[in-house]
């Protein structure tokens, strides 16, 4: 409750009464209804006796049944409106104030709008509420599996810091877990039951950790966890964890073994009330050193600890690693099968980190699911790439582009608007820009983002279905979806090679393709027998060190590109 001396004290009061009385039982609210219709009539009639209201401001009556059923709903709030209309009969009056036209019509009208006003404001705020409801949930729970995302659980941090009820020392213990063997899975049993596997994973940590912990998913392949239950020893939660992960999952009848590192950090709520989001990428850190420690859990304690740590926060080095420059764009040259020609120049991404040493993005692609980094990561791609469009078409080359875009295999709708808007700005062509989405990514787009994407191919951007032939889509799914090319899978051209019933399909794929109207890529072109194969299939593009290895922005052949 709010204080005395609190200016907002009214307001809180307010706020905290209709929370207290939306959880009263039927019985209670039906019989607060009654009396709130008997006092709104009781005002009118004293309104009346006293000479009533200037005509101006006789139907402010009904703005108090109105706001009730605003605050109180649709139910008490008819219920409200009809108690007081009775009240306000004619019948509740003196004989001689009776009138025929007032009980034939004027009475029955008024009993209405009285009935009416209420519970139409009561199905509006209904309404209203419903779709705040579902655009938090939208924002606050990870694609797919529904679990509370990286936004929810900072916020759910935020809130066990500042609660009043114990006192900064208090310790929480945040958990980690990196499931490393989950893509193989998922390429075994499809992403519904993957989802299916982590919700049920979820279930059994809560159980497990017990009724204080909160269960979240920050990236594809990992969860965390809070809890402000820290009776156990790190010995017994080790026990406790590798137990429950050694336990197989069963989904569908059949067992799945999981291969998790698992970190814990326990701090006090001082630490979270004040830097929630640094006291997570403290932990996902730890978490990550753990994995590469080759520790199947670690577990850290006090604030000295976290305080010890002496590399910088994931995001942190990547921002500088921007600033150094040691993140930089290179540019794949594709070949046109048909004109023996470059074509097109795909974006590639090196770091050259001083402890890793050089990085493609399969290498860091983790780092940044895990510090929740993958949107802005990919926000800074495509204006690094458009910087340098718009110096080549400023000095008139003549340039195809194309960005891969789902480092985390999701289709992000912020990405998307920073396409559009870059493209606008730069007037480069839009047929002469492709988007390549993962196979997985597009299998699983939202609403939204489908959305997006089918406004920027209606200018001209081409959308190519990357590492198609990894899962569980064909080409007939893929033509119902927003795709103007397929990028065939480098395993999928390595067993072709290899293999006669593989290369039957990939003919046969490829066959299909070109029938539905959609081109085909092919990547991974390292050596003369994959060169020759899918050349005598007839794939379109092709792409390989074979042929051509990333070149810096300086070093483009422009002289073998048309």
């Amino acid at each position: 409750m709010a204080k005395i001396d609190d200016p907002y004290s009214f307001a809180a009061w307010c706020r905290e009464s209709l929370a207290d009385f939306t959880k009263l039982n039927a019985e209670k609210q039906v019989f607060f209804g009654f009396v709130l219709a008997i006092f709104i009539a009781a005002i009118i009639k004293v309104i009346d006796v006293t000479g009533g209201l200037p005509s101006v401001y006789e139907h402010f009556i009904y703005l108090p049944l109105f706001f009730a059923g605003l605050l109180l709903g649709p139910r008490i709030g008819a219920l409200g409106g009809f108690v007081c209309g009775l009240a306000l009969s004619p019948l509740s009056l003196p004989d001689d104030a009776i009138a025929d036209s007032e009980i034939g019509v004027g009475w029955l009208v008024r009993l209405l709008i009285l009935t009416l006003l209420p519970t139409i404001a009561g199905l509006i705020a209904n309404s209203v509420r419903e779709l705040v409801a579902m655009e938090k949930k939208a924002k606050h729970t990870y694609q797919g599996t529904e679990l509370p995302n990286m936004a929810a659980f900072v916020e759910q941090l935020k809130q066990i810091g500042a609660d009043e009820g114990g006192n900064a020392n208090d310790l929480v213990d945040i958990f980690n877990f990196k499931l490393q063997n989950l893509e193989r899975i998922q390429h075994q049993i499809g992403t519904e039951r993957t989802e299916k596997l982590m919700r049920q994973l979820a279930e059994q940590l809560k159980k497990m950790i017990g009724d204080s912990a909160h269960i979240g998913q920050t990236s594809q392949n990992e969860l965390v966890g809070v809890s402000t239950d820290t009776k156990q020893s790190h010995q017994e939660l080790e026990e406790k964890l590798k137990k429950l992960l050694q336990r197989p999952i069963v989904i569908d009848g059949v067992s799945y073994n999981l291969d998790s590192a698992t970190g814990v950090l326990r701090t006090n709520k001082g630490n979270i009330k004040e830097r929630a989001e640094e006291v997570v990428e403290q932990a996902q850190h730890h978490a990550f050193e753990a994995r590469e420690q080759k520790k199947s859990f670690s577990f850290l304690e006090d604030d000295d600890a976290i305080n010890s740590i002496s590399d910088a926060s994931f995001s942190r080095q990547l921002t500088d690693a921007i600033e150094r420059n040691d993140i930089k764009l290179y540019y794949q040259p594709r070949l046109n099968a048909n004109t023996g020609y470059f074509s097109v120049l795909e974006v590639v991404v090196k770091w050259t980190d001083p402890k890793r040493g050089d990085m493609s993005p399969d290498d860091f692609r983790p780092l940044i699911e895990e510090a929740a980094l993958t949107e802005q990561f990919t926000c800074w791609m495509v204006k690094k790439a458009f910087e340098d469009i718009r110096y080549w078409h400023k000095n008139e080359f003549v340039v195809r582009v194309s960005l891969h875009i789902t480092l985390n295999d999701v289709i992000e709708p912020g990405v998307l608007n920073v396409v559009a808007r870059e493209l606008q700005d730069s007037k480069f062509p839009a047929r002469d820009f492709s988007l390549e989405v993962s196979e997985k990514a597009l299998m699983r787009i939202s609403d939204k983002a489908k959305r997006y994407l089918e406004k920027l191919r209606s200018i001209g951007v081409n959308v190519i279905a990357d590492h198609f032939g990894e899962g569980a889509s064909t080409i007939q799914s893929l033509f119902v979806l927003p795709v103007d090319a397929v990028k065939l899978s480098e395993d999928l051209v390595r067993k072709a090679t290899s293999n006669s019933d593989k290369k039957r399909a990939l003919l046969s794929m490829v066959k299909m393709a070109r029938s539905r109207g959609l081109k085909t890529i092919a990547t991974g072109v390292d050596d003369r027998s994959k060169l020759l194969l899918l050349r005598q299939i007839g794939c379109e593009e092709l792409q390989g060190s074979i042929l051509s290895k990333p070149q810096s922005k300086d070093d483009i052949p422009w002289a073998r590109i048309r």
